[in-house]
């Protein structure tokens, strides 16, 4: 199994950050890996940029505890029990840090390598977009 982990800190409240982050359905928002996002119950349907559709399913959410997780059902990558945790953590009044991880299989561990550095990149890239996003100028 391979995990990965990403943190940013934002200069803006728990609360501006999770209004974000807690809207399951609009990742595509600030994610800009994805091109579209929509919920339908429990499930979450993503659009690529390349065009390719996957799935995921929210299994946890606290809007109290600003943290929710979610499962990978089906999409182009091959990931086998993808299971990733996002949490939005006061640091102070107008402070707080985002919190992304995920723990997943592969075929093989080379490919586990490959997709770990290719989704920790996507995380990255999120929180990095998300703060130009939400964080006024």
């Amino acid at each position: 199994m391979a995990s990965i982990e990403v943190t940013k800190d934002f200069p803006l409240s728990a609360g501006d950050v999770w209004s974000w982050i807690g809207d399951t359905g609009g990742v595509a928002a600030w994610i800009p890996a994805i091109d579209a996002s929509r919920m339908d119950g429990d499930v979450r349907h993503v659009v690529f940029t390349d065009g390719a559709p996957a799935r995921e399913r929210i299994v946890a959410f606290d809007e109290e505890a600003r943290t929710y997780s979610y499962e990978y059902i089906d999409g182009p990558l091959p990931l086998e029990h993808y299971r990733s945790t996002i949490s939005v953590t006061a640091v102070g009044d107008d402070t707080c840090s985002v919190h992304w991880s995920a723990k997943f299989g592969a075929e093989s561990a080379t490919v586990e390598t490959e997709l770990a550095t290719a989704i920790e990149g996507i995380y990255a890239a999120a929180l990095d977009e998300l703060a130009t996003k939400a964080v006024p100028a």
